[in-house]
């Protein structure tokens, strides 16, 4: 028997086939009295902590001539859900209701106010409530046997009275449905709703026997403890509509077990690894997106954005420092480190942020792929959002990249907060880059992503010594807090300039010989720390202040004894 997935509050219609059942439900178009009262939308209540705990202690008792049905309820998950049943009961809404719709090894319906006259139309049964609708409440628990749930129309703000209480487990209205309770494991409750799925019905599943089908006293019983019974399953992650700033909808990623919340690209399908130990979200445009699939065809691979967490290991943990991992497709070559920048937010949290490319071997043909990733972590876990592309279409889908990092939350001090890391310069700048029409004259500034260093070193023997001084800074440097601290400082105040000087140096030949030439004892300098063994705060600290006094006197006091020298000289002619 296959049946649609909507557990509807409306009129059906049934077509009756020799090897199954089709409902199909009508989504508009209700007329009679049941719709000629105006439907009011209740906006959410912001409920307190001990409303919450007094809801939560507080069961329903839902008696039949045959059984009662013993429910707690979830007011944490789907508060305004749980106060608006418990008021419904408490009004005595539910006193002579009959369960209306009844499809044994699916599901039992109750809540529909036409149900208590018997000369009322029965074909229109489920289609009336108590006169107002209140907002969805999904959640990520799984609609298992005995879970009870909101029925609603098509629209998922439209949920009033009716309920269903989950026959046999049917995971396929998961996120679909508000889950607001269960029936008390213990209580013979199951009994009670195996005896009514058992009931015989009519063709439109509507029962025959209305006195065992209905309901004699509903009522709320407090206090009521449940403790150590467990709950119902969950669901690794949710993904349902939300209401933007500017008033639309959009579809968010929500995680509670590794407390995650954020907007996949338009478009984009979002797959998951339940089975790791770890986060492991992949993202792909679907097939409605139509712009990227115009790309897609071109280059022969679908672009990816990752999102992946991983517990903090012990040294980042002691020392509260910045993973500057990174990732890599493991069938390429060794990647090429284009830009590696360490920032912070308005807030004071650390991100890692870097662009990478790495060649591919397929059959006689190399593929050079693009990788640009973003990290960066709470008390617990390192968090990581990931885009990959083949590097001659990586800037079309950049934006996929920006957009979820710029509605990424995680749990901070106990509450899900917005990270932010979209608003700082550095990442500004290094999103326009990577958007960026590439010079096919110009490669290097291609590459470089507008760092005055890189740019005058491309192509000449500092190269390899630019190469080393990247290796330094994210195996010795960045090891350390306070070569962290540095590092975000002095990137701030390098990236505030750097980019203007670099387009001089790719415009002018002669100024980029000038810079390389300014560089070339500043970076003689840095590589000193490859002979340092640097193990502590302390070695970091002075390794790094002798190496600012160095350059200092490099680069200002000797040049101001030697001016002062020459004009001395030249005053005794």
């Amino acid at each position: 028997m296959l049946r649609t997935a909507f557990i509807e509050v409306g009129k059906t219609t049934v077509m009756n086939f020799s090897f199954f059942i089709i409902s199909i439900v009508i989504l508009s178009g209700f007329v009679g009295g049941a719709f000629a009262q105006q439907v009011v939308q209740l906006e959410p209540q912001e409920f307190s902590q001990e409303e919450i705990d007094v809801m939560r202690d507080t069961a329903v008792l839902i008696t039949t001539h045959t059984g009662t049905f013993t429910i707690e309820l979830y007011p944490n998950e789907a508060p305004n859900t749980v106060h608006n049943f418990i008021k419904l009961v408490d009004s005595g809404y539910y006193d002579g209701l009959v369960f209306h719709r009844i499809i044994d090894g699916f599901m039992i319906q109750t809540g529909d106010p036409n149900t208590k006259d018997p000369e009322y139309d029965r074909s229109l049964w489920g289609t009336g409530g108590p006169g107002w609708q209140i907002k969805e409440e999904f959640n990520t628990f799984q609609h298992d046997r005995g879970a009870v749930s909101m029925a609603r129309q098509s629209h998922p703000d439209t949920a009033g009275g009716q309920f269903f209480i989950v026959h046999r487990d049917s995971h396929f209205l998961d996120g679909q449905y508000t889950v607001f309770g269960r029936l008390v494991p213990g209580t013979f409750s199951l009994s009670a709703l195996d005896h009514i799925a058992k009931l015989e019905t009519d063709i439109g599943d509507r029962p025959l026997d209305l006195l065992i089908s209905t309901i004699t006293k509903a009522k709320t019983v407090y206090p009521f403890y449940t403790d150590g019974l467990g709950e119902l399953d969950r669901n690794q992650s949710l993904i349902k509509k939300v209401k933007l700033v500017d008033g639309q909808s959009a579809p968010a990623y929500y995680n509670d077990v590794y407390d995650v919340v954020f907007h996949p690209p338009y478009r984009w399908d979002v797959t998951e690894d339940s089975s790791a130990d770890f986060l492991s979200v992949q993202m792909q445009p679907g097939e409605m997106e139509h712009n990227a699939w115009k790309f897609i065809e071109k280059s022969d691979f679908i672009p990816q954005v990752l999102v992946g967490s991983e517990k903090r290991n012990s040294h980042e943990l002691t020392n509260d420092a910045l993973s500057t991992g990174f990732f890599s497709i493991t069938s390429g070559d060794a990647p090429e480190i284009l830009s590696n920048y360490i920032f912070t937010n308005d807030k004071g949290q650390q991100a890692h942020l870097s662009i990478t490319t790495q060649n591919i071997q397929e059959g006689d043909e190399t593929i050079k792929f693009k990788v640009l990733q973003l990290h960066f972590n709470n008390s617990e876990n390192n968090y990581s959002v990931i885009y990959v592309n083949t590097a001659d279409y990586f800037r079309y889908e950049v934006n996929a990249f920006s957009y979820t990092v710029d509605n990424f939350e995680i749990m901070i001090d106990g509450e899900m907060q917005k990270l932010g890391f979209a608003d700082s310069p550095v990442f500004q700048q290094l999103m326009k880059d990577a958007k960026a029409e590439p010079e096919p004259e110009a490669p290097p500034p291609a590459r470089i992503g507008g760092c005055l260093i890189a740019t005058a070193s491309y192509g000449s023997e500092l190269a390899p010594q630019v190469q080393l001084l990247r290796e330094i800074r994210d195996n010795t440097v960045l090891q350390t807090q306070s070569g962290t601290s540095f590092m975000t400082a002095f990137n701030q105040l390098y990236y505030s300039f750097s980019p203007t000087i670099a387009d001089y140096e790719r415009e002018n030949s002669v100024f980029k010989e000038a810079v390389k030439l300014t560089l070339t004892p500043l970076l003689a300098s840095l590589t000193l720390l490859q002979y340092a063994d640097i193990d502590s705060e302390h070695e970091m600290l002075g390794y790094g202040i002798g190496l600012i006094l160095l350059n200092v006197g490099m680069y200002f006091i000797a040049p101001a004894i030697l001016i002062t020298k020459i004009r001395s000289f030249y005053k005794l002619q």
